[in-house]
């Protein structure tokens, strides 16, 4: 297991985007987050796409999020997110 965590800014971004959707789409994307939050603790790695570094991304419900692995630590860092405009 990955010790996670969520950095302020983007915990605030997803605050933002949970508030600027209807309900129904808020609750999907509640659980979307959960759901990535559970794969992020176990396996990191397989998540998303390697940027440079230790960075990945991956798109889940309408988000663009940006997280870093520390192999050796075994932790994860949610660094960034945003709306996902294809």
């Amino acid at each position: 297991m990955y010790a996670l965590t969520w950095l302020k800014q983007p915990l605030d971004r997803l605050a933002d985007c949970y508030v600027s959707v209807p309900v129904d789409v808020r609750e999907r994307m509640a659980g979307a987050v959960e759901r990535l939050n559970a794969r992020l603790k176990q396996s990191p790695l397989a998540e998303g796409e390697s940027r440079s570094g230790r960075l990945r991304i991956t798109f889940v419900a309408g988000l663009t999020i940006m997280f870093e692995v520390d192999e050796s630590a075994r932790s994860v860092t949610v660094a960034r997110i945003g709306p996902f405009n294809p």
